[in-house]
């Protein structure tokens, strides 16, 4: 039998496999299984990979996928999909699109046609459109921000990351202040300075990260708050505080007190100066039930002996070195068989890791030298600095883990 021939049956029972498992997951989900969705998407992207010829494969991923996260990027700028809303979705021609910023409709044509082509927006003739789901939500400027701060503070990384890589003789990077983000931004200095330094961007990162949360299990809805946290809390003073370590402007504090409103310790959010500024702006701090308080994680922790120090996407942010130190502060302020630390960050598998998990650990190493990283991972860093894991907690693929961790 001719080459091309065994090519082709092969293909064929591979279609037929991953039909079969498409169909599968489909009834489940249809049936009402709760963990099915997830499953039918996994299974549905399998489908699409085996019936793709490889060179088809190939240009999907150097055409289309670059050509999205521009096409994306640009249509924020022009406020395609706020504008593709607007008139309760009504369609609009290109004309009616570029309106909104007075751009060319021949460039606004070409955005859009991109845009549609990849499910942005969906094509109701020739130059007209109308929103889908997708459009409504990157309507609203807090899911607009992700692409904003993945563009602008990631691409440029990305773009010379190669180049980056050739001149380390491929060494992994581990230096937060001399890596691919200061290569690729021409930057001295971590890529939170240049966040603070480019106020669109940062505004962008905190909108975002707090719009994902909302989509992602809470840390709560895994971990036994009232047996760890609430149970035995000693009632006053530091010994009774929570400490959310480097928690932006306080989204994580507020929804624990409304969760949890009988814990009666105190709350501390602890910040640099500059994201402490912007907190008070919102007015975190103003009913009193929230403490804000200005540290620097690499300097020693100021509250001895807490309840529990939390960070959530905080060591995810740094390279092993420098989360040893985060870590030994913790170490030093901590109460033996009294304090702990949780640590809510992504709990890679050691196979056939979460493309979630995955693409984050790239994000990461191009935009901090940092990563994500496994269960093997994270038990080797903590224990090499005298703590011990008393447990990992997950819920759902692809989300935040919670790591808890004490001092015996």
């Amino acid at each position: 039998m001719p080459k091309e021939d065994i090519n082709a049956d092969m293909q064929k029972d591979s279609i037929t496999q991953a039909l079969d498992q498409v169909a599968a997951e489909g009834r489940n989900f249809l049936d009402g299984d709760a963990t099915a969705r997830e499953k039918l998407i996994a299974s549905a992207r399998t489908l699409v990979s085996v019936a793709e010829t490889p060179v088809e494969s190939l240009l999907w991923n150097i055409w289309a996928l670059p050509t999205r996260s521009v096409a994306a990027r640009i249509a924020v700028d022009l406020k395609l999909f706020e504008t593709a809303v607007s008139n309760n979705g009504s369609p609009k021609t290109n004309q009616e699109l570029a309106a909104a910023t007075g751009a060319s409709p021949t460039l606004v044509k070409r955005v859009t046609r991109t845009c549609a082509s990849m499910k942005m927006l969906d094509e109701e003739g020739p130059g007209r459109y109308s929103p889908n789901s997708l459009t409504r939500l990157l309507a609203q400027p807090e899911y607009a921000s992700g692409i904003i701060f993945c563009f602008d503070a990631g691409q440029p990384s990305y773009a010379q990351l190669p180049a980056y890589l050739r001149g380390t003789n491929f060494q992994n990077p581990e230096n937060s202040t001399d890596g691919p983000f200061q290569h690729g931004q021409k930057y001295t200095g971590h890529a939170f300075g240049w966040l603070m330094e480019h106020p669109e961007v940062f505004q962008a990162f905190h909108g975002y990260v707090h719009a994902l949360r909302i989509h992602r299990p809470s840390w709560t809805d895994m971990y036994p708050v009232k047996k760890r946290l609430v149970d035995g809390l000693k009632a006053e003073g530091d010994a009774s505080a929570l400490v959310d370590i480097g928690g932006g402007v306080g989204q994580i504090l507020q929804d624990f007190y409304a969760t949890f409103p009988e814990y009666g310790g105190r709350l501390v959010l602890q910040e640099l100066e500059e994201v402490i500024g912007a907190a008070t702006a919102m007015g975190v701090g103003q009913s009193k039930r929230i403490e804000l308080q200005m540290h620097d994680f690499f300097t020693p922790q100021p509250i001895k002996g807490a309840r529990a120090y939390f960070m959530r996407s905080v060591l995810h942010d740094w390279p092993d070195s420098q989360c040893r130190k985060i870590l030994g502060h913790l170490k030093d302020a901590m109460e033996p068989g009294y304090s702990r630390i949780l640590i809510s960050d992504c709990v890679l598998a050691d196979e056939h890791a979460a493309w979630q998990h995955i693409s984050l650990d790239f994000f990461m190493l191009a935009l901090a030298s940092s990563q994500e990283r496994s269960e093997r991972e994270w038990r080797q860093l903590i224990e090499s600095c005298g703590l011990k894991v008393a447990g990992i907690y997950n819920e759902g693929e692809g989300n935040e883990g919670l790591i808890e961790v004490v001092l015996e």
